[in-house]
């Protein structure tokens, strides 16, 4: 991270940056398992732990928080989920607020000679750890979180629009609708009782590349939500701050400007809002509609003049934002944003499952990597003002400093009253899933 002339400069917050846990559930019908040797991110051989990894990382923050540097909040730039399913943002949410979570959303077909030790089970229900409440986990304060809209959250397996059919189930109508559908689905139907390379515990991938349609158990559960939908599960979350973000005043809105800490001015878009969506068009990349611009313009000034430091966060970077994907913004231009009000400092994204750091003449876009994939890091951001720094107009006097975290970090427990917080009993299951995920390792973008 690098020393700070701590005599200069103050801590303006420090804070933890995570992207990309896309929550999976395997089970599901509505993927596209079959095409896994042509696309990667339709299987991944450590899919069945995604929520370990989700819990491991928290788990860090926690340990961090108590043993390192105290952690003013955290934010998780989009994707939360893999296929925008009511149960997988759920599961992200609970998670987070350190529930019991099962994984298993279909029938446990192993025989006992299959099923492996409890440890080593990622089928089996767990109890979240949750990040840190003050009062359930010590008197540490409590690290608040903050969340972003990332296509996954919002599209079918992050790419094809969602809709609502005649009879009002949430479907998702692929490209060439006119084929038979023997080999492949014709419509994504979460749902359904019908799968087409059906990931299950006995059978977990990956699928042959030539498949018949199977029977399945349905579940309700698994239904496409709608941005609606998305927004009231983290406003019924249970942690801080209420929302996690979101504007409960900005009904079916994904966007938001809150103040985690004094001085501090953080704003949330929503980077997959295409100005139009076209059923069985692609809509991986970024969109940001013109009523964000607007939001954002007003919000930057408001900020300028109040002498704040601004983050931005969203899903994509700026290089994934496409005129042609709906967006009323190309990078250029939003980069001119940013760079036309001073009090900007960082931007914060994912969606590349990698890591990047790139001046931007006047602040850093800062991307950081995934969960899912490797190296299934998140970084620890600081921000540090300079003490003599009066000026209400820019920010030319911030220090960045940031370095990288994973769930299999090593930090010595500081003493024996946190014992508990220290307990990993998933730590053998997560490094299992790091070296499934080391085996596959590339740069992608999800």
């Amino acid at each position: 991270m690098g020393t700070i002339d701590e005599t200069r400069y103050t801590l303006l917050a420090r804070f933890a940056h995570i992207s990309d846990a896309q929550i999976v559930d395997e089970e599901s019908p509505a993927r596209l398992t079959a095409f896994a040797r042509l696309s990667t991110s339709a299987w991944r051989p450590q899919e069945a732990y995604s929520l370990h990894l989700l819990d491991g990382m928290i788990r860090t923050v926690n340990k961090i928080h108590v043993a390192q540097d105290k952690i003013d909040f955290l934010i998780h730039t989009g994707d939360s989920t893999d296929n925008a399913q009511i149960n997988e943002i759920q599961w992200f949410v609970d998670v987070m607020d350190g529930k019991m979570v099962n994984p298993l959303t279909g029938p446990d077909n192993r025989s006992a000679i299959e099923t492996p030790d409890p440890t080593l089970d990622p089928h089996r229900p767990f109890l979240a750890q949750g990040l840190y409440q003050n009062g359930m986990h010590g008197d540490a304060p409590t690290i608040p979180w903050y969340a972003i809209a990332g296509n996954h959250d919002l599209f079918a397996v992050g790419v094809f629009p969602i809709v609502t059919d005649l009879v009002g189930n949430r479907i998702s109508p692929l490209p060439v609708g006119n084929r038979i559908g023997l080999f492949a689905p014709v419509v994504l139907r979460p749902t359904g009782s019908v799968a087409w390379g059906p990931i299950s515990p006995t059978h977990p991938g990956p699928p042959p590349e030539i498949v018949l349609p199977e029977r399945i158990t349905p579940n309700a559960s698994r239904r496409y939500a709608t941005q609606r939908e998305f927004l009231n599960i983290h406003f019924a979350s249970a942690t801080q701050p209420a929302g996690h973000g979101f504007n409960a005043n900005l009904p079916g809105k994904a966007w938001y400007s809150v103040s985690p800490k004094p001085g501090l001015r953080l704003i949330g878009l929503n980077s997959s809002d295409p100005w139009i969506e076209i059923p069985r068009q692609v809509y991986s990349e970024g969109a940001i509609s013109s009523e964000q611009v607007a939001f954002l313009t007003t919000e930057l000034a408001s900020a300028q003049s109040r002498g704040e430091v601004v983050i931005v966060a969203t899903h994509h970077p700026s290089d994934s934002l496409e005129l042609g994907n709906g967006s009323s913004v190309s990078p250029i231009s939003f980069r001119e944003i940013l760079r036309s009000y001073p009090c900007v400092a960082l931007h914060v994204a994912g969606h590349w499952h990698t890591n990047a750091a790139i001046d931007r003449s006047g602040y850093v876009e800062l991307i950081t990597a995934s969960i899912i994939d490797a190296p299934q890091e998140g970084r620890i951001v600081e921000l540090w003002k300079a003490s003599d720094d009066v000026s209400t107009t820019d920010c030319t006097e911030i220090e960045l400093r940031y370095r990288s975290f994973s769930h299999l970090n090593a930090i010595d427990i500081p003493d024996e009253s946190q014992s508990a917080l220290f307990d990993d009993p998933l730590r053998a299951m997560r490094e299992v899933a790091a070296r499934l995920a080391n085996s596959t390792s590339h740069n992608r973008s999800d």
